[in-house]
């Protein structure tokens, strides 16, 4: 019963957030552009909207995953 229960949540619902992780000094940089792509905060890269936050780094410095920074950051192990 509990998983029909989830199944008829709305995706969103069991997704997260694309800024997962993003200082709230840093949430306005992490909106897409206009065509849907974002830019690397070193400014090195574009790349897709969906690539943020999707547990792979595209970006040389990383800014792409910042759920996974954090998380490697409070537990180093």
């Amino acid at each position: 019963m509990f998983l029909c229960f989830l199944l008829a949540l709305p995706l969103p619902v069991l997704t997260f957030d694309k800024t997962h992780g993003v200082s709230p000094a840093l949430q306005a940089k992490y909106t897409p552009s206009a065509s849907g792509t974002w830019s690397c905060l070193d400014g090195s890269k574009e790349i897709p909207w969906s690539a943020v936050n999707d547990d792979y780094c595209d970006c040389p410095d990383g800014s792409d995953e910042p759920g996974k920074l954090q998380n490697e950051i409070t537990n180093p192990n």
